[in-house]
């Protein structure tokens, strides 16, 4: 009977250690998420600052180059997005910090702009109204990027679900203007913590003779 006593009592206090280490970790992970998100928010403040300080030009495009110049400056929005197919009409703006993509879509620094022949890379919460419905988009639907310097369009070529240690995933080309568009996945599903998935959708140049 006493050993039998104890095995419960053994159990239930097991029980509650794991209870209660169970918080500690979901607790610690918050705070070390918040401060992560805090830092990054104080160095985006601090070079949006810094690109304010300096004139900003309209940017203008050369057909005949192929190239942008007085690109736009860090946090500044330059263009929109437009996919009617899923009624999507957002601002994009230089730069993907979790700062700028509390308004909108935020353009890659490493990745080329809209016009250029190169990749381009555009990510968005999945939140609704921003990227929460680009799960819905097929081969062949259409996209629109509209920007201070003149208007593109791109086709979806293809789409899948990667690791975001899938580096290869997001390989930028120099050869050929491809639009690609991420956010994190689940999209419509409750997920507790980071997602470490992203649905990535792939999106030919289309009217270009650079395509």
């Amino acid at each position: 009977m006493n050993k039998m006593k104890f095995i419960k009592t053994f159990a239930t206090n097991v029980a509650i250690s794991f209870f209660f280490a169970a918080i500690f970790v979901f607790t610690t992970y918050m705070l070390f998420d918040k401060k992560i998100n805090y830092y990054t928010s104080l160095i985006n403040s601090i070079a949006i600052k810094q690109s304010d300080d300096v004139e900003n030009k309209q940017s203008e495009y050369n057909h005949t180059s192929k190239k942008i110049t007085n690109r736009p400056r860090y946090g500044k929005k330059f263009a929109t997005l437009k996919i009617p197919e899923i009624d999507m009409n957002l601002p994009i703006y230089h730069g993907d910090t979790l700062d700028i993509m509390r308004y909108g879509v935020g353009h890659y620094g490493g990745s080329y702009f809209p016009g250029e022949v190169g990749t381009i890379i555009l990510a968005a919460h999945n939140d609704v109204g921003f990227f929460h419905e680009i799960d819905r988009l097929v081969e062949g639907s259409k996209i629109t990027i509209e920007a201070d310097y003149g208007t593109f369009e791109y086709e979806v070529d293809s789409y899948k679900v990667v690791n975001e240690t899938d580096l290869d995933a997001f390989q930028i080309q120099e050869d050929k203007e491809l639009l690609i568009m991420y956010t994190c996945y689940p999209i419509r599903h409750g997920v507790v913590g980071r997602r470490t998935q992203r649905y990535i959708v792939y999106a030919n140049r289309v009217g270009d003779d650079n395509a």
